[in-house]
């Protein structure tokens, strides 16, 4: 795992396997455990964990998943930021002037490039 990028999306499949893992650190969980504990099919746990294996943030043991303890604890803060911007965007106002489209229109100063003077 890069120390600059974390590839984990919130809401993903990943995301909700990582976060399960991480809050049992240490244990080892099979496929149809993480399955029955997340609500995730079969097919997307196994694709999920595959995935996460391949970044590095998930071991495998035989059969078995989990994250090591102390990988946890570099993982904790990053799964808490990326809740804490998804708690942000879902709590934003909705009637939001900036977020509709062609708003820099009704308000000339902001026009780039644009000479108001002539």
């Amino acid at each position: 795992m890069s120390e600059d990028s974390f590839p984990v999306t919130p809401g993903s499949n990943e995301y909700t396997t990582l976060s399960f893992l991480v809050a049992r650190c240490g244990t080892r969980f099979s496929p149809d455990e993480i399955t029955a504990n997340t609500g995730i099919s079969a097919t997307e746990v196994s694709n999920a964990v595959a995935q996460l294996v391949e970044w590095g943030l998930v071991q495998q043991a035989a059969t078995d998943y989990y994250v090591d303890p102390a990988q946890a604890e570099e993982i904790r803060p990053r799964l808490r930021s990326l809740d804490a911007v998804v708690q942000l965007f879902e709590t934003a106002p909705t009637d939001d002037a900036y977020a509709e489209p062609g708003w820099t229109d009704e308000v000339p100063s902001l026009s780039v490039g644009r000479d108001d003077r002539t």
